[in-house]
């Protein structure tokens, strides 16, 4: 998720317009939050993500999406962002992520997922498939709805389409 989250910041594909960890987010929140400012970045990246998502959905109910509050992934996310902001030394994640260009962003997203699925274009989303919702313990099925749905960003560009399945009832 922080992968897809830092994507789309805008000097990579601009898709929420967020400037976390970018040149600008960068200068303002190391100045603002000098051993913070990986971790806040990131969360607002997040939030910026999940509202457009949200947005780009608004008028599918059904719709889960990697950021939605169906899923456990951005809880999990910003639970552990949150956790950095107390660790004795920054992440490597969170310098890494910070380095990253388009190329690199769409290498190491792919070595997270799976391969893109074909789906379907519905108004402002991109309709994967339809899916059961799983137990918050079956740790298997999570880990293929991330892998799916994250791969799904890999085939778009600047002009975004949602990625989401439809939640079986």
């Amino acid at each position: 998720m922080l992968g897809v989250a830092r994507l789309g910041e805008a000097d990579l594909r601009g898709w929420w317009n967020c400037h976390g960890l970018d040149e600008v987010g960068s200068y303002v929140l190391e100045r603002m939050l000098p051993r913070t400012w990986r971790s806040a970045a990131l969360e607002l990246d997040v939030l910026s993500a999940r509202r457009r998502h949200e947005d780009a959905l608004a008028e599918r109910k059904s719709a889960l999406h990697l950021f939605s509050d169906e899923l456990p992934f951005r809880r999990w996310t910003t639970a552990w962002l949150s956790e950095q902001k107390t660790a004795d030394s920054v992440d490597e994640l969170l310098v890494e992520l910070g380095a990253w260009n388009t190329d690199t962003a769409m290498s190491r997203i792919r070595d997270w997922t799976d391969e893109p699925a074909p789906g379907e274009v519905l108004a402002g989303g991109l309709r994967l498939g339809r899916v059961r919702m799983p137990s918050h313990h079956d740790m298997e099925a999570l880990e293929g709805i991330a892998r799916r749905l994250g791969a799904a960003y890999l085939d778009l560009d600047e002009s975004f389409r949602a990625p989401y399945l439809d939640l079986a009832a």
